[in-house]
């Protein structure tokens, strides 16, 4: 008899180790399972984030880079870490300046004060402006160069402060717009449509000119 009662203790005590195990082992299996959907989420966000932002078209809507399309959107932080969206513009007309710090034609443009005379005249009736550097062997990666060079603080000489924002290219922008040269401008209506883009210098009048007409 107390043999057999050794025995069954055994057994019964056998059996709970192992249910203890199984327990243990699902355990494990469920924590690593809830780690790899956390990681999974996150890398899904990361890469969302990555992206430049797309516009959600109606079906009439045709995005591209042509005048008379839909302007590719995105959202890209400035160098101040605020998030600027093109989206959140529309109602306005918008210039998007793609541009970069060791450009000869860029630092020429700001030396004649073109953009900051163009954003006096016209911020006050509804233009936005941004500047982005693409980075490279023509731009920077460092954001107080950026910021440096758009408030005439740079190595290459002084100028008027620009009062718009400036940001990297750390989003692949310059080549989604594709720019081949610089700078490059868009400038975007009211609707979210480019209007007019123009590589190079431009004059103020140039300017002046496509804006008014821009804004109505």
């Amino acid at each position: 008899m107390a043999h057999r009662r050794r025995r069954r203790e055994q057994e019964r005590s056998r059996i709970e180790t192992q249910r203890r195990r199984n327990q243990a082992v699902r355990g494990r299996k469920l924590t690593l399972a809830i780690l790899a959907l956390v990681v999974a989420f996150a890398l899904a966000i990361a890469i969302v984030l990555s992206q430049p932002w797309v516009y959600n078209s109606s079906s009439t809507d045709t995005i591209g880079l042509s005048v008379g399309q839909v302007a590719p959107s995105f959202t890209i932080l400035d160098v101040n870490g605020t998030a600027w969206i093109l989206s959140d513009h529309r109602g306005q007309v918008v210039l998007i300046d793609f541009m970069g710090t060791n450009c000869a034609t860029c630092i020429r443009e700001m030396r004649d004060n073109i953009l900051q005379t163009v954003h006096d005249a016209h911020a006050g009736r509804g233009l936005a402006m941004i500047s982005i550097d693409v980075g490279g062997s023509l731009g920077t990666q460092d954001p107080t160069e950026a910021w440096r060079f758009l408030h005439g603080l740079s190595r290459y000489g002084t100028w008027e402060p620009g009062t718009w924002p400036v940001a990297l290219d750390n989003q692949g922008l310059a080549g989604t717009y594709r720019v081949t040269g610089l700078p490059l401008k868009y400038l975007i209506d009211r609707d979210g449509r480019i209007a007019w883009k123009w590589p190079g210098i431009a004059s103020f009048d140039d300017f002046d000119t496509r804006i008014r007409a821009a804004l109505g």
